[in-house]
């Protein structure tokens, strides 16, 4: 069960919706007068803003800051009928639903966006509580476990409106991060190149693609001025964004049960002499996670908007010179290999 703030002014529109989430035994508020919806969102303090409104610019004309932390999820439901282009604004993570649709469906967008803010909020408060403690990671699992499940109801749901949530988290952390827009979509081509120069099995190919488009999930939790910031990052900023791999494993747990995305999510950061983000070291590393650490680092150096953007030429020369040391031998020359084949010469008779 989650605290839901309903917001829109027509009781054709809201009756439906309200009935839906109380018959799912959410507690929902409801703002009637649109206008005013943030006041409502500051006196109820809900996981979830669903919006059942003809215009979302009603809603976004309202300043959407001011709230401290991950602001909660906006749900926007419309009709079919209504002139409505799919709002994105950098402040609030957005998701949509066109009516008709089945109620299974939008109740899994519901509690998707439930869980994503609850996994944020709860990694928030752990890690202000102690930066530094290790947790076994079975402790975390089952802590999440729980507070997933105690108040949300166990009604059978689709696993769609999840994984599309999932995805929705992804495209909106690459918008707000600092490199040209596609990052998600052109480290995806880069491990796929490296996936298909190293023979890797049809199943591992698929999970490694669907953990290279959700790779930096775990930003939707990070302050943008710290993504785009350009001067060199403090070390307390440092550390904020090196928890986005543990967060983007844990969200996506959230959401989905392949354990081997999340793993690859997990250690995408991680340097097979040992000096990532967790300290894993060589064959330690998921395979999948050392392809992605290459596609990855390939395209940041080369489409960074805060940093001294490299050309690819000079990207190859430093994953050359790192290979063995920071990311895999293996998988450098399979990706410098296939975007820099070798010349070749044709015997002439």
């Amino acid at each position: 069960m989650a605290n839901v703030l309903l917001v829109g002014d027509d009781k054709e529109r809201t009756g439906g919706v309200k009935s839906l989430l109380a018959l799912d035994g959410h507690r929902v508020t409801l703002a009637s007068q649109v206008s005013r919806w943030r006041e409502q969102e500051r006196a109820s303090s809900p996981e979830v803003v669903v919006a059942s409104v003809e215009r979302a610019d009603s809603v976004l004309s309202v300043p959407l800051g001011g709230l401290r932390g991950f602001a909660p999820p906006i749900l926007f439901v419309h009709r079919e009928s209504d002139d409505n282009r799919e709002p994105h604004v950098e402040e609030r993570l957005m998701d949509w639903i066109v009516s008709p649709f089945a109620a299974e469906e939008f109740l899994g967008r519901v509690d998707a966006l439930t869980r994503v803010r609850r996994v944020v909020m709860h990694q928030r408060h752990g890690a202000a509580a102690d930066e530094t403690a290790e947790v076994p990671r079975g402790r975390i699992r089952a802590a999440l476990s729980s507070l997933l499940h105690a108040r949300v109801p166990r009604h059978v749901k689709p696993p769609a409106p999840y994984l599309e949530v999932a995805a929705r988290v992804a495209d909106w952390s690459d918008r707000r991060d600092g490199f040209e827009a596609g990052h998600a979509e052109r480290v995806t081509n880069f491990a796929a190149i490296i996936a298909d120069e190293l023979g890797l099995p049809d199943g591992e190919t698929a999970a490694l693609l669907r953990a290279a488009m959700l790779h930096d999930i775990g930003k939707v939790a990070l302050p943008i001025e710290v993504l785009r910031q350009r001067k060199p990052l403090e070390e307390s900023q440092m550390r904020l964004l090196r928890t986005h791999a543990e967060r983007g494993a844990a969200i996506l747990r959230a959401l989905d049960s392949d354990d081997a995305v999340a793993d690859t999510i997990l250690h995408h950061h991680e340097n097979v002499d040992g000096s990532g983000y967790n300290g894993r070291k060589g064959t330690a590393i998921p395979r999948s996670a050392r392809i992605l650490a290459v596609a990855e680092g390939f395209d940041a150096m080369t489409t960074s908007l805060v940093r001294k953007r490299l050309t690819p030429d000079a990207a190859i020369g430093l994953m050359r010179e790192r290979r063995g040391c920071q990311w895999d031998a293996d998988c450098v020359d399979a990706l410098v290999g296939a975007i820099r084949p070798k010349p070749r010469s044709i015997a002439l008779v």
